[in-house]
């Protein structure tokens, strides 16, 4: 399968008053990433839920999928990749 550009790649803007976390390698590498999960964020049946946005450069690479969480007002970069 030949790579092929994401359109979305490199256009992450962050919303304003939200904070960027940087990168994270797991929920508990943060106190506010793990705050946010443990008030279930994360979850698929919460009210609030997170979202993403992938930033790769490739298309379904996920070497750059920011996690938003506009209840906590913060974004923190994953690399998901193999």
């Amino acid at each position: 399968m030949q790579k092929q550009r994401n359109p979305n790649a490199g256009k992450f803007v962050l919303p304003a008053g939200y904070k960027d976390l940087g990168w994270q390698k797991n929920s508990r590498n943060s106190e506010e990433v793990k705050q946010c999960c443990e008030q279930g964020h994360n979850s698929r049946t919460a009210e609030v839920r997170q979202r993403e946005f992938d930033n790769s450069l490739y298309q379904f690479r996920c070497t750059d999928v920011v996690t938003i969480c506009d209840a906590c007002k913060i974004v923190w970069h994953t690399d998901m990749s193999d």
